[in-house]
């Protein structure tokens, strides 16, 4: 098989774990609170973790470290509890719609920290993609429920645009998997005192509860890391990140098939021009 075509199903995967992992998400939140579902995700990830930065040993650097301190704080351990927490309050399709707004909050963040050029045609996206986020929010926007949900899920948004801007340098410097598992191992630390709370929600799990949670963990935690590496290794940058806006039309099928959420006119409109708006952005 053509090598560059192994890197299309590669990340045409990596869409499908994580557009589904939002579906799993929103299934675990019917069971656990948005902290321990964090806090229990990465904690048994870590069964996959340890091993990596054991067998790839690298010597980082003292600076570089505390940048992936950070990035283990900004991207698992504020993203999760940011993300699950703003997930309760709207349905599984329209929070990985929200999320995938990231890229506009990496760009205008790389204006303000990294000297990134201001360009019209980005602006243009951006206001495509609120435009969008507004038709699919109007209503949950008139609530108090739903604008902290909102809020939240912006702050999910912005904290792993934090991790992505700060894992820019010391990604071209070590091994991509190493730094990514390392980060994964520091951010579980942050988020382990909520772990306490788990015991006592495990009778309410089914069998549904507990696949859901070993997809999040083994796939959508580790694997879909492993394959986004893979990909982007072979595909550059720029081609790889195309297929990320698969993930909100994977979420949107499979919410509707596992649990039922409706597919609305005003999603699917709102949903292209957020995409889209994206998509300019991330030109």
């Amino acid at each position: 098989m053509d090598r560059k075509y192994l890197g299309y199903i590669y990340m045409i995967s990596v869409a499908l774990i994580w557009g589904v992992a939002y579906t799993a998400i929103k299934i675990l939140l019917g069971v656990m609170d948005p902290f321990t579902l964090g806090s229990v995700r990465f904690i048994f990830s870590l069964i996959f973790f340890v091993p990596v930065v054991f067998l790839i040993r690298v010597k980082i650097e003292r600076k570089d470290l505390i940048t992936i301190v950070m990035m283990g704080l900004t991207g698992v351990a504020l993203y999760q509890i940011f993300y699950n927490s703003g997930a309760e309050g709207v349905s599984a399709g329209l929070g990985s719609i929200f999320i995938s707004t990231e890229p506009i909050f990496i760009y205008l963040l790389s204006m303000v920290f990294l000297n990134e050029r201001f360009r019209v045609s980005k602006m243009l996206g951006i206001i495509i993609s609120f435009l969008g986020i507004f038709i699919i929010f109007f209503e949950e926007i008139r609530t108090i429920t739903g604008l902290i949900s909102i809020i939240l899920i912006t702050l999910a948004s912005i904290s792993w645009s934090i991790y992505t801007i700060l894992s820019k340098n010391v990604l071209e410097k070590y091994n991509v998997l190493y730094v990514t598992s390392l980060s994964s191992i520091i951010g579980t630390f942050f988020i382990i005192p909520f772990f306490f709370k788990f015991p006592i929600l495990v009778y309410k799990f089914n069998i549904f509860d507990w696949f859901s949670l070993f997809f999040l963990v083994a796939f959508a935690t580790f694997l879909a890391f492993y394959l986004n590496f893979k990909g982007v290794s072979i595909l550059s940058p720029s081609t790889a990140s195309v297929f990320y806006y698969l993930a909100p039309i994977f979420t949107i099928l499979s919410a509707y098939i596992l649990i039922h959420e409706t597919i609305t006119i005003v999603t699917i409109i709102g949903g292209i021009l957020v995409i889209g708006g994206v998509a300019i952005v991330n030109k």
